[in-house]
């Protein structure tokens, strides 16, 4: 995505919100309700060319255990995900690999052509500390 491009987040619509607890070496998939994953294919408040905005959050009292960010689209399979792949992303703050401790990350999503489907999981790679986790999807629509 190109660092030019112009964003009217005076028009950003929420498109889901989740929160996960993760206290084990596990990869949690957030939940957005049913159907679980985001169709944006189907989702009335996001429109084609809006941009994709990931907002990922953790908290913990711990600082042994780390955690990394996965954010994946995925085909449509007669309405449902079909096989989930990494999307590509630009940083806006933070990154992936979130490290130890409590983290703020931002991303946004270049949606591929046929990739409807977002899903967005955390990792821990321990079992000493406990994360509560948050993730925030937006559609902000484009002045490019």
């Amino acid at each position: 995505m190109s660092d030019n491009v112009r964003w009217d987040v005076g028009n950003m619509r929420q498109l889901g919100a989740a929160t996960v607890t993760i206290a084990t070496a596990t990869t949690t998939s957030f939940d957005f309700g049913t159907p679980d994953d985001l169709d944006l294919s189907s989702l009335a408040n996001y429109h084609h060319g809006d941009r994709v905005l990931v907002v990922l959050t953790a908290s913990t009292a711990g600082d042994t255990d780390s955690l990394t960010w996965v954010i994946q689209d995925a085909d449509d399979s007669s309405g449902s995900i079909g096989t989930p792949d990494t999307a590509i992303t630009h940083v806006i703050a933070g990154a992936l690999a979130a490290g130890t401790g409590s983290d703020y990350s931002a991303f946004t999503v270049k949606l591929q052509p046929d990739r409807p489907w977002l899903k967005v999981a955390v990792t821990s790679d321990g079992a000493n500390d406990t994360f509560v986790t948050h993730c925030s999807v937006f559609a902000i629509a484009s002045n490019a």
